[in-house]
């Protein structure tokens, strides 16, 4: 059995949602297990940035920001074309990145129904989709979807 500590060494992996949250301790779990870490993120923030190189410099481990928000299929093309640019094989993806809103049924609006699915349905589905294709041709990778029972509420 690998030990926790040698289970990511040498593994890359692309994180969405690192900004705060589940998607931050994810990204620091993973840099403190020596994994290399594209972190997703929707924009540049000055204290994201401090806290990736902190950890970076902490674990010794290359931890490189993607901005793109999952509603833009454009921008998410663009993230990928940078991760395969870095010619890093991209051995895990967590999907980390959602959006809910806790509003009754009927007000609703189909406005923020279509921002829903747009993030974490479409967006996701298609990120996925690109980085898979990556994976299938280095026949190797792993993906992780994470969901909240906070869909449950609304």
């Amino acid at each position: 059995m690998v030990s926790r500590s040698e289970a990511l060494r040498s593994k890359t992996a692309v994180i969405t949602g690192c900004n705060r949250g589940i998607g931050k301790a994810i990204l620091e779990r993973f840099a403190g297990e020596g994994a290399d870490v594209f972190a997703a993120v929707r924009k540049e923030d000055s204290r994201f940035m401090k806290f990736i190189q902190k950890l970076s410099r902490q674990y010794q481990v290359d931890i490189r920001p993607l901005f793109f928000d999952l509603r833009d299929i454009h921008a998410i093309r663009e993230a990928v074309l940078t991760i395969r640019n870095s010619k890093k094989p991209i051995d895990i993806l967590v999907n980390n990145a959602g959006i809910g809103y806790n509003a009754l049924f009927q007000m609703s609006s189909t406005g923020m129904l279509k921002e829903v699915f747009d993030v974490n349905f479409h967006g996701t589905f298609i990120l996925t989709q690109y980085l898979s294709r990556m994976m299938v041709r280095q026949r190797s990778g792993n993906i992780i979807n994470i969901a909240s029972t906070a869909g449950i509420d609304g």
